[in-house]
């Protein structure tokens, strides 16, 4: 019976990491970049930076500081390494993930259900570089990625999530953010799945962004997008009832 119960023990721990992520590479001309190449990096919920697999682990509940460019992304731990990539506006680009893989996969994939967004925040006036930048101005959404169908998450079992930078985009430096979450269930809290890169837009775009929100606190734990579920904790039958997390996405 104890080796049974070590069994059940070593397949539930080994699931869960198969369920955890973090978006670390960026993708650019169809390319990903090294780990933490462009991207901030994250720490364990111990602030250890040593061990990719616990830096995969989610941020629970939007109201959580860390929901701004993950756990322990400011002040920046690879401030000296990280790069600032330069990206056209009208460019598409994308985020990959990183984590550890189970039953002989050879890349980690979304496991959890929910949605997937994609924001730019502008690097306020009067700083340098981005490492200076904590991410509490403003941002504004590029991409939404929810269901595909009635049924299905459109981020579902994914390796990467691609998305276009509005061409009206203005030129400069900005934090981009990619979040993935898994919308409150029977766990009774949402798991936020979140990463921001270094890019400078070039071009000619003279848009004006919006609307604007500002992490954490851009979402509360009671919003119809976060706490989705029916009487029994599990997620309604009918995805087409979900509504898309604020704010609209700005198109240029």
């Amino acid at each position: 019976m104890r080796k049974f119960i070590v069994q059940l023990l070593v397949a539930a721990l080994s699931q869960q990491a198969s369920a955890h992520y973090v978006f670390n590479r960026l993708i650019i001309n169809n390319t990903a970049s090294q780990e933490f190449q462009y991207v901030r990096d994250v720490s364990s919920n111990t602030g250890d930076y040593s061990s990719l697999w616990l830096k995969t682990f989610p941020i629970y509940g939007p109201e959580n500081e860390n929901v701004t460019c993950g756990r322990s992304a400011f002040p920046v731990h690879n401030a000296a390494t990280i790069e600032t990539a330069t990206i056209p506006a009208g460019s598409e680009v994308g985020f990959m993930l990183s984590g550890p893989t189970y039953e002989g996969d050879t890349q980690p994939y979304i496991f959890h259900e929910g949605p997937g967004q994609v924001f730019l925040s502008k690097l306020p006036a009067g700083m340098k570089s981005l490492n200076e930048y904590d991410g509490s101005g403003d941002f504004f959404k590029i991409d939404y990625a929810g269901p595909s169908d009635n049924h299905t998450w459109s981020t579902m079992d994914k390796t990467e999530v691609n998305f276009t930078i509005p061409a009206a985009t203005p030129s400069g430096k900005y934090l981009l953010r990619i979040e993935q979450f898994y919308p409150s269930s029977s766990h009774h809290q949402s798991q936020w799945f979140v990463n921001c890169a270094h890019v400078e837009i070039v071009g000619r775009g003279s848009g004006s962004p919006g609307p604007m929100v500002r992490f954490p606190n851009a979402y509360s734990e009671d919003d119809p997008s976060i706490w989705f579920h029916d009487d029994l904790g599990r997620f309604p039958d009918n995805l087409d009832s979900y509504v898309e997390p604020k704010p609209n996405v700005w198109k240029g």
